[in-house]
């Protein structure tokens, strides 16, 4: 919804003069202008210790709302990107205590929450934090204090970059905001060759960081960095007994608390549409929001997006927008059209594209900002981190070993053919099975989800880097800089077998796959290309935290097929129970088809590929 940026110096560092720092934030602000076309603004303080910068896109309280925003005393700044989806519960509290608001802005409730006026919150002081539901980057100045404070939403769904710069500490949503702010670029070899862009918080720039998803930064006047988290995903122990008793109850607040996450969604101040993709998720979130709508008006008519691929003759889209009665609009992503934007994917995404999703993704915003749109409410297939796993990943060792002791299989049935369902759906990429070594393909039918296939991902990703740069760096090992970027107490959890492992992998996959490449991808990095905000109704913290508590059995379900002695994964079942009233029987009835709608499976030329990639 935003774009942000800021500059800190701490004691001892040259400040530039207030024209200078002022010409600075401006540069940098036109580099992010994309995220933020409506208005801008800045923020200098008196002694020039920091400067704030802010540009943005109106979704709520479209007249007031200007940032950098500012308490009564001036002694809080703050520029603030996001949305919080129960704003209005706060606002009441504080208006029946006699707290009148200046506007709706999110922004301004940031402030007070550190000011003064915060009422029983200011005895939180940095747990404000935890009265915030919704996605969100912000950066906060106190003048008394002379500390600047930073935070990122629970899941990373909004962007935020760290870095330091002849001694001066900036933020900003992008890593090329940095440059109008005099850093420069250089290469993080190390960080290039072992993926530490997806397996910590390192990205592909020397010395540019992260600030990863459920924590804060705290910069001081003597200029140290304090990174602390304030939320993480928990699991049960596999000894504890799940809150609910019965399945129907589970089933009830499933989708109960999805229901009041599209709900909470919904709320803006200009129309609003949705992603629909023919999965499960997208019409799940579309069913929802049509049931929603027609509480207040029975004739409304959702809008719906889809990419459409002409080889594509399985897309079943049209029958979910008919039997909602949505209007659906194609966005045809033709080779050339995907081509067209890759060098715009690679340039606002900040990191390496292995695949076509961002450019496709990319083509959706663009029809949804030319047709009028600036929020599409979902955000395809993210209900995989907390209802199922993400298969291909190789994280998932000691699932063999789980599969009869939470009761993943029935009694009496053999594991057998369900371990030999999974084994198709590991090599996600073509050409994939003949680059693992003899080891990994022969532990397939004994463990399906290996650790093996980790270390036999070496040989497909060396010949990727020149001889001399692994001499350097070593070959490259992505999953021991996965494993190294994951708290200590959630490995511990998986090798004591506190956590069952299919906990252990969504945790894993939530931190690396989820919160530094899938939603960077296709999430916010991709819609901002076009102005547009995302709304992510299955990244609910209260969802989450609920689906969290849920046992292993009804996230992935064996369930037998009609043909005798055959079986088959049940992934997302609970889900497919929860939205069963919003969807078609065919919906709910049907198995999940992995990545049948995935630009990187379309056929390119690859004269023309390489063509754009020398250019």
């Amino acid at each position: 919804m935003c774009g942000l940026t800021s500059v800190f110096h701490p004691d001892g560092i040259d400040r530039p003069s207030a024209t200078d720092l002022e010409h600075e934030l401006e540069d940098s602000l036109e580099i992010i202008k994309h995220r933020g076309p409506d208005s801008r603004g800045i923020y200098i303080s008196p002694d020039l210790r920091v400067g704030l910068g802010h540009v943005r896109l109106s979704i709520i309280d479209l007249s007031t709302g200007q940032q950098p925003m500012s308490d009564e005393a001036q002694l809080i700044h703050c520029v603030f990107n996001g949305e919080l989806y129960d704003h209005e519960r706060i606002r009441d509290e504080w208006e029946s205590e006699g707290y009148t608001f200046k506007s709706k802005s999110v922004s301004e409730l940031v402030v007070q929450l550190l000011s003064h006026a915060g009422y029983k919150y200011k005895r939180d002081g940095i747990n404000l934090l935890f009265h915030l539901r919704g996605d969100f980057a912000f950066i906060l100045y106190n003048v008394k204090r002379r500390f600047l404070f930073a935070a990122r939403d629970r899941f990373g769904i909004k962007p935020l970059y760290y870095t330091v710069s002849n001694g001066r500490i900036m933020f900003a949503s992008g890593i090329k905001a940095f440059m109008g702010l005099g850093w420069k670029a250089e290469w993080d070899i190390d960080s290039i060759v072992h993926n530490g862009q997806m397996g910590d918080e390192r990205t592909v720039f020397k010395g540019v960081q992260k600030l990863a998803a459920g924590h804060f930064a705290l910069c001081g006047a003597s200029g140290y960095i304090r990174i602390e988290r304030y939320w993480d995903m928990e699991y049960l122990t596999a000894t504890s007994a799940s809150p609910e008793s019965t399945l129907e109850s589970m089933v009830s607040t499933v989708r109960n608390l999805l229901v009041e996450s599209v709900r909470l969604r919904f709320r803006s101040d200009v129309p609003l549409a949705v992603y629909l993709s023919g999965g499960i998720d997208s019409s799940a979130i579309a069913g929802i929001a049509t049931h929603l709508l027609r509480e207040s008006d029975p004739k409304a008519r959702l809008t719906a997006f889809t990419l459409a691929f002409i080889e594509d003759e399985t897309a079943d889209e049209s029958r979910t927008a008919n039997h909602l009665g949505a209007e659906i609009i194609l966005v045809n992503a033709t080779k050339s059209a995907l081509l067209d934007v890759i060098e715009e994917a690679i340039w606002h995404t900040e990191m390496p594209n292995t695949t076509f999703r961002s450019t496709g993704k990319i083509l959706s915003s663009r029809a949804v900002r030319s047709n009028g749109y600036k929020v599409p409410t979902l955000f395809i297939h993210v209900s995989n981190i907390s209802f199922t796993w993400h298969l291909g990943r190789s994280i998932w060792r000691g699932f063999r070993r789980d599969l009869w002791r939470l009761q993943l299989v029935s009694p009496g049935l053999s594991p057998t053919p369900l371990l030999a369902q999974a084994s198709p759906y590991l090599p996600m990429w073509t050409g994939l099975t003949s680059w693992l070594t003899s080891n990994a393909r022969l532990a397939f039918p004994n463990y399906p989800i290996s650790h093996h296939v980790t270390t036999a991902l070496t040989p497909f990703y060396r010949p990727m880097f020149h001889p001399n740069i692994t001499k350097i760096t070593g070959s490259p090992e992505i999953a021991r800089c996965i494993a190294e970027g994951i708290d200590p107490r959630v490995r511990q959890n998986s090798i004591s077998g506190a956590w069952h492992s299919l906990n252990v992998s969504l945790y894993v996959t939530t931190k690396a796959a989820l919160g530094r490449f899938i939603l960077n991808q296709l999430g916010d990095r991709a819609d901002m290309v076009n102005s547009v905000e995302s709304r992510i109704a299955f990244l609910d913290h209260h969802l989450v935290e609920y689906v969290n508590t849920l046992p292993p059995s009804v996230k992935i379900m064996p369930m037998a097929d009609e043909k005798p002695g055959t079986w088959s994964f049940n992934a997302k079942w609970i889900l497919h129970q929860a939205v069963k009233p919003f969807v078609t029987e065919e919906m709910y009835l049907r198995k999940k088809i992995a990545c049948r709608k995935n630009p990187r499976s379309v056929e390119m030329s690859l004269n023309r590929l390489e063509a754009v990639l020398r250019s």
